[in-house]
């Protein structure tokens, strides 16, 4: 009977297709690697972007990187570029033809491939770790507050990662797409965009009694020139960079250990902290671990990916997750931002960074987000028969929540 609570009915929608322990690291691995390629391809539009705007800064820039060390750090960068391109190339090929050999040199086929797999794996660590840096993510921070269009490729950047997601689970692990979102017979739009009114209606009245409180009070630093510009930028991409970490963190990963870990509670404090270890290079985080200890800096995150969670748990499914975290970002990025914002971006109203107080406040706000999201809840109507379904009942019927 454990088939009648939702997040058993999400989770189990890995069951009655080819989801052996080996599929969930080859997809996973795929989606990074097709995630690397969109990179280096937006990542060239934005250095187009800037070098046609401002050639002379762009110039410095690399005038600044002609030391012995840094000539040598760039070599070991371009090491590390090609064992990627190399072993994401080779690994991909040989999966595509390993059912042409026969036994025995299959399986030395697919060593091959999970060899090189491997290595362009913790090449692109290596890179990741090595070859990003605050002042890196303080040029891009100042481009994306000068440039729409560096804006709108860096949130392309995510997209891809949904897309290998997507790929790899129909071809690799053959289950549907809409098995990687929901539990439900087809994903709940509607669900979705409540979640998203339900979260800009929270968020507007906690701005707006800690502004009245003198708590956090807001300025207002609205300019119309700049903000209509990327307005259309935010409302149109900020969507797919929200879902994609909603599709990657609360679908996949938290699909993939819970296959493995019984406990749901212990799968989602594990996909919150990968979540929250993931923007340990927002600038503000390092602003704030200047005062306080970084699982301070992070709490913040570590908790949104948590409530994200729990939504997941009571609808079994993404729709509210993916409302909230669309709706948040939405917000952050056009109506109410902050200095050292990872968004910096034109919007009306800005607020004083206070990681203590915002913490608490989303603690507050999304937990109202949650009960409201629990007492609106709708039955879950399967996409497909639970283990418990007996010869002739109803394909789609109801679960009690």
């Amino acid at each position: 009977m454990q088939a009648r609570t939702p997040i058993i009915a999400f989770f189990s929608q890995t069951a009655d297709s080819n989801t052996k322990w080996w599929t969930w690291l080859a997809v996973f691995w795929f989606a990074i690697m097709i995630w690397f390629y969109g990179q280096i391809f937006f990542s060239v539009l934005m250095g187009t972007v800037m070098y046609i705007s401002d050639p002379a800064s762009i110039q410095a820039v690399m005038e600044g990187q002609s030391s012995t060390a840094d000539i040598l750090q760039a070599s070991r960068y371009r090491l590390a570029a090609r064992l990627i391109f190399a072993g994401s190339l080779i690994s991909f090929f040989l999966y595509l033809l390993r059912n042409k050999f026969s036994d025995k040199p299959r399986k030395t086929v697919v060593t091959i491939a999970s060899i090189s797999a491997v290595v362009s794996f913790a090449a692109l660590i290596y890179l990741n770790i090595a070859g990003s840096s605050p002042e890196d993510m303080n040029m891009l921070n100042d481009w994306m507050s000068k440039s729409p269009l560096v804006y709108l490729f860096m949130l392309m950047m995510f997209p891809p990662m949904a897309i290998g997601l997507w790929l790899g689970v129909k071809y690799v692990q053959k289950r549907t797409v809409l098995s990687l979102h929901t539990a439900h017979f087809t994903f709940r739009w509607g669900r979705m965009m409540f979640a998203m009114l339900v979260v800009w209606a929270i968020a507007s009245i906690i701005t707006y009694g800690s502004h009245i409180t003198g708590a956090s009070p807001v300025k207002l630093v609205f300019d119309p020139t700049k903000f209509w510009m990327y307005l259309p930028v935010t409302l149109l991409f900020i969507p797919m960079q929200s879902a994609t970490e909603e599709i990657a963190l609360r679908g996949y990963l938290n699909q993939g250990l819970g296959k493995y870990i019984k406990n749901p509670w212990a799968v989602f404090v594990i996909t919150s902290a990968a979540f929250a270890s993931l923007h340990l290079g927002n600038p503000e985080v390092a602003e704030t671990v200047k005062r306080h200890s970084v699982f301070v800096a992070l709490s913040g995150y570590f908790f949104f990916g948590l409530f994200a969670c729990i939504l997941t748990y009571i609808d079994g499914g993404l729709e509210s997750a993916i409302g909230m975290h669309v709706a948040n970002n939405i917000f952050a990025a056009a109506i109410v931002g902050y200095d050292n914002s990872a968004l910096p971006v034109p919007t009306v109203f800005k607020v004083g960074l206070n990681t203590g107080l915002d913490s608490l406040l989303l603690i507050v706000s999304l937990s109202l987000v949650c009960l409201i999201m629990y007492l609106t809840r709708r039955p879950l109507i399967l996409a497909r028969p639970t283990p418990d379904t007996f010869p002739g009942d109803i394909y789609r019927r109801h679960l009690n929540e």
